[in-house]
């Protein structure tokens, strides 16, 4: 039942022979992959503007040349990753980059703050849409982290289904949202040169007095705003996902996506600028209309065309939910690739029956689904954090190409080194400035969180290394075994207890074989207490007592069973755990034992309801069974035919 509904939420499996046919062209990759960078226009004009807001029409009047800084930075990035594109065709991004390139602890540096940079990126994004919504339909607004949670559901299981379709699914919203973008920003120019639309200065900023503009403002507005930059190296990360020739076509993506990116940011800055629109805050401070919305309204709101402010909400609303989809193709990619190198569980290593590397996708969406909850939705508390981890990673990915460039020493490789030289000073720097003017917004928990999953990466490493070194086969001398009994656990005589002592006179002599009854009701009868108490003793825990439900199981036991000792124990806390435990204890012991077999019996009811039906005694036993070194657990299993 669970395997059927499975198949059809995801869809049937796919042959592996037919990855090859899952890899993207262009168009198709440009949507997966450059949906989390395009999104951000929808907020980062928005962080710039509550920023700089607090200084007046002064203050926003610096949103335009910030907004020009930033572009000029996406530029800088987007040319140093085009290198690496080409330099690293197998994908990887900045974890192998800083690895080969600058040592192991840096490589696994980059990769962890790169995967706390995605799950933000998933959090953000689908918050920001959330918000998106919101702005438009008011009455939603009690419903914002169950919303949240939803969308990331349905991002999560798009994935599940496999890239190619992912991809063909999230192109139209993100095409669309690009329109929609360019659409509202021409028509708002156009009336304003027109005169159909006055400029004018924002009003100001409600509940705040008007403060001087700092260098520490604007420092602190140009991070905000730098949140536009992140999942530019989305491409550069999953270079293998494109068709061939892959670094060519994932070059060009990259570079469709810098200048898609880099127009529609400035362009919704200098119009929000000119035509004076702000975000739209309640009495507590926080913004209930956002900047997009405020300006779609402005734009559209006063004219036939008025629909078209919710062709944009939904628009905007739609490419936030599906930004996330670029870390669902990155993070699990990311982790397959530490998983390889035996830095993370093997599992996340697996390609799904679907072409996808299903464990990365799930643990993506648990993780934001999470943190989504934690922060309660809000957008405006999670972007101090969000873009920390991804300038670090931009940090380490250039200045590792620059050594890389350095070591190897090809043609112009000091034209080469010197564009990464610049996108690694320049993102250092955009880090450090981040960092600083974050910090007491929780800047240092990303470092704090790093540092904890690299310790954890160097764990599994270790961990793993350990078990490859005991588990060699060199100098292995098999110890022998000069005392094996077997132990066959009994609920009770019925045909399933029968099969398992049948198996087990197959691996043993009778005379080795014993069978363990647990009496888990060892109520004494009354005459007993009685005598007892008339003779002044207390009751004996560890007397076997007869009661009818023992005599009755001896007698059973004596009639279907002839060869084998059974052996009673009572239980007098109603477990079943405990006293097999301790019996096995004893046992191993007792008899020093090489190795001990432990039988567990148990029927497989026909239909999957039944199994509800039944306890998960045996499932237990076997779970804790296995910790002793010299036991090993079978299970017998009897199928019910109805």
């Amino acid at each position: 039942m669970i395997s059927r509904l499975w198949r059809i939420l995801i869809g049937k499996p796919l042959a592996t022979r037919r990855a090859k046919h899952e890899r993207l062209s262009k168009l198709t990759a440009l949507p997966i992959f450059a949906s989390d960078a395009l999104s951000s226009t929808a907020y980062a004009t928005e962080e710039m503007f509550l920023v700089l807001w607090v200084a007046g029409t002064v203050g926003l009047a610096y949103s335009v040349p910030l907004a020009i800084a930033l572009a000029a930075l996406l530029f800088i990035v987007i040319t140093s990753y085009r290198q690496t594109v080409y330099a690293y065709p197998e994908g990887g991004g900045a974890f192998l980059v800083a690895r080969e390139n600058l040592g192991e602890v840096w490589g696994l540096f980059a990769a962890s703050t790169l995967q706390i940079g995605y799950v933000l990126t998933v959090a953000v994004s689908i918050a920001a849409g959330v918000a998106a919504i919101i702005s438009a339909f008011p009455f939603f607004i009690d419903y914002r982290i169950q919303l949240c949670v939803l969308f990331i559901a349905l991002v999560t299981l798009a994935n599940l289904r496999g890239l190619r379709e992912s991809g063909t699914l999230f192109a139209p919203p993100t095409y669309g949202f690009v329109l929609v973008m360019v659409l509202m920003i021409g028509v708002g120019l156009f009336r304003l040169a027109t005169g159909s639309l006055e400029p004018a200065d924002a009003p100001p900023m409600p509940g705040v007095d008007l403060q001087t503009v700092t260098l520490f403002l604007v420092l602190t507005a140009f991070v905000r705003g730098g949140a536009a930059l992140t999942g530019t190296e989305a491409v550069a990360n999953s270079v293998k996902a494109f068709r061939p020739p892959e670094s060519r076509n994932a070059a060009i993506t990259l570079a469709w996506m810098g200048i898609i990116l880099g127009s529609l940011f400035i362009g919704i800055t200098y119009a929000a600028n000119k035509l004076g629109v702000a975000p739209g805050l309640n009495a507590e401070g926080h913004v209930v209309k956002t900047l997009t919305s405020e300006l779609a309204f402005k734009v559209f709101g006063d004219t036939p065309f008025s629909f078209m402010y919710y062709v944009i909400q939904i628009a905007t609303t739609l490419i936030l939910v599906l930004a996330a989809n670029t870390v669902y193709a990155d993070f699990p990619r990311l982790s397959s690739i530490l998983a390889r190198n035996g830095y993370a569980p093997r599992q996340l290593a697996n390609l799904g029956d679907r072409l996808v590397f299903t464990n990365g996708i799930l643990l993506l969406g648990g993780i934001a689904a999470l943190l989504v909850v934690l922060f309660r939705g809000d957008t405006h508390a999670l972007i101090p954090l969000y873009a920390i981890g991804v300038f670090m990673s931009f940090t380490f990915s250039q200045l590792g190409m620059v050594r890389r460039f350095m070591r190897l020493k090809p043609p112009r490789w000091q034209i080469f080194a010197l564009i990464n030289a610049i996108g690694g000073v320049t993102t250092a720097a955009v880090f450090m400035i981040n960092f600083v003017v974050n910090f007491r917004y929780g800047s240092w928990l990303v470092l704090l969180a790093a540092g904890g999953v690299v310790v954890v990466l160097y764990k599994i490493r270790s961990h793993y290394q350990n078990v490859r070194e005991q588990l060699s086969v060199d100098n292995y001398q098999p110890e022998p075994i000069h005392n094996h009994k077997v132990l066959v656990l009994v609920p009770g005589v019925h045909r399933g207890v029968l099969e398992a002592l049948d198996y087990a006179r197959r691996i043993a002599q009778p005379e080795d074989i014993e069978a363990l009854y647990i009496n888990v009701d060892p109520q004494a009868p009354p005459i007993y207490r009685r005598v007892l108490k008339r003779i002044g003793k207390e009751e004996d825990p560890q007397l076997h007592l007869v009661t009818p439900a023992t005599e009755r199981m001896r007698d059973r036991w004596d009639t279907y069973v002839k060869d084998i000792p059974l052996k009673m124990v009572d239980s007098e806390y109603r477990s079943l755990i405990e006293p097999i435990t301790e019996y096995v204890e004893q046992m191993v012991e007792r008899d020093d034992i090489d190795r001990l077999t432990v039988v567990v019996p148990e029927f497989y009811p026909a239909r999957w309801w039944q199994r509800l039906l039944h306890n998960q005694s045996a499932w237990m036993l076997r779970l804790v069974l296995k910790r002793y070194p010299k036991v090993a657990v079978t299970s017998v299993r009897y199928f019910l035919k109805r």
